[in-house]
Parts: C-alpha cells; structure tokens; sequence
C-alpha cells in the first residue's frame, strides 16, 4: 500500500529509517483516511464517481504507474502504447472507485444499499444448499476484488478469507475492521494450513484472490507468460474434498455490481497424484482469469510485478 501512494523509492528509504518509516505510514494512513471518511458521508454512487475522478487525475503521476504500464504492455503486447496510457488511466479511475466504495461495503453486505448486487449462481455446489460442505472460492483483482466476500455474505454462507496484513498498522486496522464489518472471517496467509482446518472443521468456506504472483508458487502460463502462481486453492480443495468456485465480479455502473459463481472446477482425473492434479486445476483457473481480463482490462489492479523481470512481450 505505501507503494501504491508514496513510492518505493520512499519505501526503500523507510526500511532502512524506523523513524521516518513511522512518519510516512502517518502521512499515508492521512491520505487515505480522510478521502475515505468524506467517501462514507456520500451516498455509494457519487462516492464512486468522486473517487474514480479523483485517482484519475492523480494516479498515472505516481511512481506504481510503471507497475500497470509494464503488466498491461506484456498481456496486451498487440496494443499502442497510447492504448496503454489510456488503459493505465482507466486501471487508476477503478483503483479510486474501488477505494471511495470501501466504506459502503459492510451496507452492501447487510442489505442497506439495494439493488447495488446482482449475483448469478447456478447453484451447481454443495455449498450452495443447506448444510451442504464448505467451498473453496477464489477470485481476481478486477472490479471492486471486495465485492466477492459481500456476494457470499449475503448468500448466507460462513466464509473467511486468506489476507496478507498491511504493513502500514494503522492501515491494515481500518482494513480488518470494514472486512470484520462485512461479516467475513479473516486468516492470516502466514497462519498456516492448521488455520484453515480449523475454518473447514467448523463449516466455513475460505476465500482466496490468486492473480498475483507468489515466490513460492509454480510457474503456470499466464498471458503468454509463465507466472508463478499459488496452487492453494486447488490443493485444499483436493485435501479436504471441497468444490472450487471460480467468482468473478462486474461493474455494472458506480457502486453496482455483477457476482457470478462459476461451476466448480472439475478435478483432472489422468493427472498423476494431488500436485499434478492442483497444478491442472490452477490452470484452468489462470485461464478464467485471463479471459475475464481481456473482457474488462480496464478494471484490472496489475499493480505489482506479474512476471519475471526479464519477461519481453510477445
């Protein structure tokens, strides 16, 4: 987060400056704050616009804009790069939307704004049905990527997600309080899998957004390119029998939504063993991922490195 704003020169300096590391997360925790409490006084809509204008204008200025213009430029390597820019101010208008829509989103989930989420399901799983056996859900930073746990919220289904904590704490206390608000559970990524056992044992499905790419992942085709992606999903839907759910969400307009749940992911039954079988199954999820960007590229939070840093488009 003290990327997205501030810059990782400034970060790189924090690191190695506690002090100064204390004053920048004020400063950030500042900058976000206040346009999010002005966001909560406004009704959803304008609240999205406002935001969506603002990051607009601001966004391509600051020093992540290399991030987006480098990922767009090696999944769409067919575009100009005036194209690109025009992405990359959409890409910041979605950032801003999303942020200004942060506030609202506990109202959303309780069913105080109406008519802000259409959800479409095919009710194809288990979980969908009364008393039926958690899930796996697994999602993509496009669009507002909180809107998913509202969704599933709102079906009535117990769910936590698996987070990474910001590293600004006054920030990431915002963040768990409005997730805590929505009504989703919270586990730390670094809690291990005996969390989520425990998540599972007692009938809560997790839920996880996996288009990034993870150190300890495997490397699985991604726009052309291999990406080191998390079998997470997969491998816990593989130990503990669950179905995995892609979901993916639309902006409809400002502050409204579409959430579709996608048929679970089948298992591949000629894969030998649970890895290869996870690795199959992430495959085919990376390719819904993919499909969904090239759909709506301009919604897209590719604002970290996606693939190895000596990837060229082609």
């Amino acid at each position: 987060m003290a990327r997205l704003f501030l810059g990782s020169s400034l970060k790189k300096l924090a690191d190695r400056a506690p002090a100064l590391r204390q004053v920048l997360w004020a400063i950030e925790a500042l900058l976000i704050a206040i346009p999010l409490g002005l966001a909560w006084l406004l009704p959803p809509g304008m609240a999205s616009r406002a935001g969506a204008r603002l990051l607009r204008l601001i966004g391509p200025h600051l020093d992540k804009t290399r991030k987006f213009r480098r990922n767009l430029t090696l999944a769409f390597p067919d575009r100009s790069p005036a194209e690109i820019e025009a992405l990359i101010r959409d890409n910041w208008s979605n950032v801003g939307a999303t942020l200004a829509e942060f506030p609202h989103l506990p109202a959303m989930a309780h069913g105080r704004h109406t008519g802000r989420l259409e959800i479409i399901n095919n009710r194809s799983s288990e979980v969908f049905r009364e008393g039926g056996k958690p899930a796996i859900f697994v999602g993509a930073h496009l669009s507002n990527w909180e809107i998913p746990a509202v969704a599933v919220v709102q079906l009535g289904i117990p769910v936590s997600g698996i987070y990474t904590p910001l590293q600004n704490p006054w920030l990431n206390r915002m963040l768990h309080r409005v997730r805590t608000d929505i009504g989703c559970g919270l586990l730390l990524r670094e809690g291990g899998i005996r969390a989520v056992m425990q998540e599972l044992g007692k009938g809560r499905s997790i839920g996880l957004l996996v288009d990034q790419r993870v150190d300890s992942g495997e490397p699985v085709p991604f726009f052309g390119h291999d990406m080191l992606t998390s079998t997470t999903p997969a491998t816990l839907a593989l130990r503990y029998d669950c179905d995995l759910i892609p979901m993916r969400v639309e902006r409809t307009a400002a502050a409204r939504f579409r959430v579709t749940f996608y048929p679970p992911i089948p298992v591949p039954a000629e894969a030998p063993g649970k890895h290869h079988k996870a690795v199959q199954m992430t495959i085919v999820i990376n390719k819904l991922f993919e499909e969904w960007i090239r759909e709506q590229p301009y919604e897209w939070l590719c604002s970290k490195r996606r693939w190895a840093k000596d990837a060229t488009p082609g």
